[in-house]
This record gives structure tokens, C-alpha cells and sequence, in this order.
């Protein structure tokens, strides 16, 4: 009976996998011929160091099983990379860093617009001080 519950939830596990995968496929074939550019053309170049939001961008394209997958600015944190609660907070912890920006306190977040698609972060980063 222990043998079925272990298959079942690895079956479960395999699915689950097989599925995430085709979605990022289809998701990155959709937007085929977009790149960084694109990504970085949606922000303001004096307000916004292109060093920057490749640190960035390179950041959201690891988190895909999609080799050079296309990062739009419209993507949801938690649709399309999956971030959400600590996973998200790791993150920002992380591109703070690549991004030459102190660590968030909660001083910071008090009274921020909440934080959805990776074009939030980009501006919720660039808010934060320079790190020392």
C-alpha cells in the first residue's frame, strides 16, 4: 500500500514537472525575437543603468527551465517565475545586491505600492539607497 502512495506522489511530482516545462516552451515560443532590448527599452535609460537591468533580466532568465527565455516587464512574479512570500523576499535580497542597492528594511516597504511583476521590482530597486 506504501509502494502506491510513494508512486502516486511521484507520478504527481512528473506531471507537474512535464507540464511547468511545455508551459515555459510556450510561453518563450510566444514571444520569439524578443530579448533584452525590448526589456530594457520599457524603461527610462536615465533613470534606469542598462548594467542594471541586465542584472536583472539575467537574474528572472536563470529561474526558467527555458535556456534564454525572453523576461518581459509584465510578468507576474508569481505566474511566471513562480516568487511569492520568502521566495520573493530572497529575491529581493539578491538582485538588491547585483543591483548595488542596500537590503530592503522594513522601513523601506512601509508604504510601497506592492510589488506583482518583475517591472515593480525593477523600480522598487531602483527606490532603495546605494549600498556602502
Amino acid at each position: 500500500m506504501k509502494l502506491w502512495i510513494v508512486l502516486g506522489i511521484v507520478g504527481i511530482f512528473v506531471v507537474w514537472y512535464v507540464w511547468a516545462r511545455y508551459r515555459q516552451h510556450q510561453l518563450a515560443r510566444s514571444r520569439s525575437g524578443r530579448g533584452f532590448e525590448e526589456f530594457a527599452g520599457h524603461f527610462p535609460p536615465e533613470s534606469y543603468p542598462r548594467d542594471k537591468l541586465r542584472a536583472v533580466y539575467e537574474y528572472f532568465q536563470s529561474l526558467q527551465f527555458v535556456e534564454n527565455f525572453p523576461v518581459d516587464p509584465n510578468d507576474d512574479l508569481y505566474k511566471v517565475y513562480g516568487l511569492a512570500d520568502e521566495d520573493l523576499d530572497d529575491a529581493v535580497f539578491e538582485l538588491a545586491e547585483r543591483y548595488g542597492k542596500k537590503s530592503p528594511t522594513d522601513a523601506d516597504l512601509e508604504g510601497q505600492p506592492p510589488v506583482r511583476t518583475v517591472a515593480d521590482l525593477v523600480r522598487f530597486l531602483s527606490r532603495l539607497p546605494p549600498a556602502q
